[in-house]
């Protein structure tokens, strides 16, 4: 599959046109090989409107990608940077369904997104935020060395931990 990420136990598909139509248009759809289910894109979805409008036909939303459980071939969740990069730094997010959390699918998805990030000539840092009272997600950035680097409150989320990993640190 073109632009596809392959991990040991994932496939991480390029969120395309198609993915973003077919998710806002459909409950279980399957697409490139994979089912993908009702909820799989979980809170992102409602952004995905926004994708659209900024998507040609054949585009696919740079660095962001639909995370497949290869075994069973059902979408779990999503992964991606969540803005193009700025002075050598990109944010990047991660959520799986119900299904897919605690069997290690997002520290394998984190892991693939940094390695192909470390193509992207315009990130030298990647970043990323989370709760502080979300254990399992900062588990997930200090299985792939990202270092805690401040605190921040933010009107919706309340307070927020802040992450850091610069790509020339290998795991």
């Amino acid at each position: 599959m073109r632009d596809a990420l392959e991990t040991p136990r994932l496939l991480l598909l390029p969120l395309s046109r198609e993915l973003l139509m077919q998710t806002l248009g459909a409950g279980t759809f399957r697409a490139q090989g994979a089912t993908f289910g009702g909820g799989w894109a979980g809170e992102a979805e409602v952004i995905f409107p926004l994708h659209l409008l900024n998507l040609g036909e054949e585009d696919a939303v740079r660095g962001s990608f639909a995370v497949v459980e290869r075994a069973s071939g059902q979408a779990t969740g999503l992964l991606g940077t969540k803005h193009a990069p700025e002075q050598g730094r990109v944010e990047i997010g991660y959520g799986l369904t119900e299904a897919g959390r605690g069997q290690g699918y997002a520290t394998e998805a984190v892991g693939a997104l940094l390695e192909h990030l470390r193509g992207w000539p315009d990130v030298q840092t990647v970043l990323a935020e989370t709760l502080p009272d979300n254990r399992p997600s900062i588990r997930v950035l200090e299985k792939n060395s990202f270092t805690l680097t401040g605190r921040r409150t933010d009107s919706a989320d309340g307070e927020l931990l802040c992450w850091a990993r610069p790509l020339s640190q290998q795991l």
